[in-house]
């Protein structure tokens, strides 16, 4: 743990100590504006890896809040008269009420319809910036005279010192925010929006909280952009500063502060390297000989498909070649872009960071920090005495899709303690029912009540508020974060600090506890030792039970299992069995839809069976194997009267 702490945090402060006093080394006030564009970009680029890294959004309207950053600063200087930090803060303010009010309709789309809106959206903003020519200046541009800041009139020494420090703070405050409980929310969006809801962590706050904080960041950045340069043109801000960004956040590495660093030095580095020929063909031959070699390795190790290893070959020959024939290089730079996004998108999807920090690992045998010991499972699911009153009732519960009568006037109560079995042939409405009860349907007719009260229509999020968790028949984990991840990311009771405190590292102690609340859940269904495996690494009978542990997370009061033994090994089965029994000895009431009779018969206090949306036979499971019309219902034939 020392060791890693120590080469993390040591490798951080070598990297600013060395940035910061390369001025007192080189005079030479070329190389010191590209240091300074430097720490502008990767502030810029930490806040694009936000929106592009964690929530994997292709956002395209990045630049656009560079540019709104920037004339928010210079025009505060210009008309009012403010000094450099309190337009700085404007536009920080600007950048986060901007992208909140985008992020309200556009991130209600995915994918392609979220790229084209934030592309919509910085295209407006160059054309208002562009026609806007009695406050903006339009195509003549805006001519910014550099503030003093607190004061101090600042030399372009000083104002390098100055962004370096402002990169400094946001590296801190991100590390802190991206490493909680928020950067996991973040991540688990992007894996499973639905999942996210239903564990109660509420999809949309997030992800708005998340674009708006990067939006934020890429505004902050325009306000050292613009007394960086001190003249400002719409023009600077269009299509080929998107690519370049977004060339910057893959090709250094998503999720990944030092990824962003390095971006940045490399779209900092790009237009020197296509104005030189000679370093162009050099650039060029290096990124062909990397292909070469990540193409042959995953070949050979079989990690990559043909297409990824021969792509990225074909795409930087091709920059090879073009070295040699064109004459100017800076003509061309477009398309140059455009390759080397594909190339790395292609064939280096974790970026070049992630190939460092894989080959570091390697080299100093870093391993990955330390975990808590196991919290005692009676501090994370106490035991609760219940009495066995009603709990959940549906009453007259309808859920109808077109003429189809998925739930058609079921009634059926569940009480506190019981495990309550759901049970019914293929498209009797089980699922369609424990859908209506999550909150991820909205009923047609009817109510369902938990202790009397109605619960939340149509909202995975305010029905998991209540005390409600489930499991999905279709498995729904977050594929990209380890096994303990995906439970911490549900945990409930742990986090207490407000955001503030949390920025500035005050939330190490809740962190703890929160990994040792999560191990204790993680050994219950035992996968302890599994903790830092990638949940998509994992065996299906791993993930099936990970999901289990991840809503135990949620301290419910009602449990929802969605056939939890599905394609499950007989062994598997057996240890989930076990697994529910201890959940039911805890006092925890589970509704159990399962077509495994055996695991109902062995496990359930009442069974309810559903056909063609209807309730035909409630009792224990022994009555219900006996009753007429659920041997109709399963077999399709009445049994025999004697």
């Amino acid at each position: 743990m020392w060791k890693r702490l120590l080469l993390i945090r040591g490798a951080e402060l070598a990297i600013f100590l060395l940035l910061a006093a390369i001025p007192l080394l080189v005079n030479n006030s070329y190389a010191l504006g590209l240091l300074t564009l430097l720490a502008i970009y990767g502030i810029l680029l930490i806040g694009l890896d936000v929106s592009v890294g964690y929530l994997g959004q292709v956002n395209l309207g990045h630049a656009a809040f560079l540019a709104l950053g920037a004339y928010a600063a210079g025009l505060c200087v210009s008309l009012p008269g403010f000094g450099m930090l309190e337009a700085l803060g404007i536009s920080l303010l600007v950048g986060l009420v901007v992208g909140a009010v985008l992020a309200i309709p556009a991130l209600r789309l995915e994918g392609p319809q979220f790229a084209l809106a934030t592309l919509s959206f910085s295209a407006l903003t160059v054309i208002t910036l562009n026609e806007w020519e009695g406050l903006t200046g339009g195509a003549q541009g805006l001519q910014i005279i550099r503030p003093d800041f607190f004061g101090m009139n600042v030399n372009a020494p000083g104002f390098y010192w100055l962004c370096l420090i402002f990169l400094a703070a946001v590296w801190i405050v991100m590390r802190n925010l991206l490493s909680s409980n928020w950067g996991r929310a973040f991540e688990a969006l992007r894996d499973s929006p639905i999942a996210t809801d239903a564990m109660g962590v509420g999809v949309y706050h997030y992800k708005i909280a998340a674009f708006a904080i990067g939006s934020a960041l890429g505004s902050f950045a325009g306000g050292l952009y613009a007394f960086n340069f001190q003249y400002l043109q719409p023009h600077s801000f269009t299509y080929e500063l998107m690519v370049i960004l977004l060339l910057g956040v893959v090709l250094g590495g998503r999720k990944s502060l030092w990824g962003a660093l390095l971006g940045a030095a490399l779209i900092v580095l790009l237009p020197n390297l296509l104005s030189n020929r000679m370093l162009f063909q050099v650039f060029s031959t290096l990124g062909l000989l990397m292909a070469l070699a990540a193409g042959a390795r995953g070949l050979m190790t079989r990690t990559t498909k043909p297409f990824q290893a021969i792509a990225p070959i074909v795409a930087m020959g091709s920059l090879v070649i073009g070295g040699v024939l064109v004459e100017n290089t800076e003509d061309w730079r477009k398309a140059i872009f455009a390759l080397m996004l594909f190339s790395v998108v292609v064939g280096l999807p974790d970026g070049l960071m992630g190939f460092v920090t894989r080959f570091l690992s390697k080299l100093f045998n870093i391993a990955p920090p330390a975990l808590p010991v196991a919290a005692v499972l009676n501090d994370v699911l106490p035991i609760k005495q219940v009495k066995g009153e009603a709990l959940l009732e549906l009453r007259n519960l309808k859920c109808y899709f077109g003429g189809v009568k998925a739930v058609d006037d079921v009634s059926v109560m569940v009480r506190a303690g019981h495990i309550h079995g759901l049970i019914g042939p293929n498209g009797s409405g089980k699922s369609t029912a424990v859908n209506v009860i999550s909150g991820l349907y909205t009923p047609t007719a009817g109510a369902v009540m938990l202790h009397g009260k109605a619960l939340p229509q149509g909202s995975l999020y305010q029905v998991a508020k209540r005390g409600v968790a489930r499991t999905f028949q279709n498995l729904q984990l977050f594929g990209e974060l380890s096994a303990l991840d995906n439970v911490m990311v549900a945990i409930k009771g742990v986090y207490r600090r407000p955001l503030p405190l949390l920025l500035l590292g005050f939330a190490r102690r809740e962190e703890k506890r929160a990994q040792a609340e999560s191990l204790a859940l993680l050994k219950l269904v035992g996968l302890e030792q599994q903790a830092r495996t990638l949940a998509k690494n994992l065996t299906y009978g791993a993930q099936r039970l990970l999901e289990i542990a991840r809503a135990l997370a949620c301290k419910p009061e009602l449990l929802i299992l969605d056939e939890p033994a599905a394609g499950l090994a007989q062994p598997d089965v057996t240890q989930l069995i076990e697994i529910i029994k201890c959940i039911h000895q805890r006092g925890i009431t589970i509704i159990l839809i399962e077509h495994h009779m055996d695991v109902v018969s062995e496990l359930c206090d009442v069974v309810t069976v559903l056909d063609g949306g209807k309730v035909i036979a409630q009792g224990t499971a022994d009555e219900v194997k006996r009753h007429p019309q659920v041997i109709l219902a399963y077999l399709g034939t009445a049994p025999e009267m004697n």
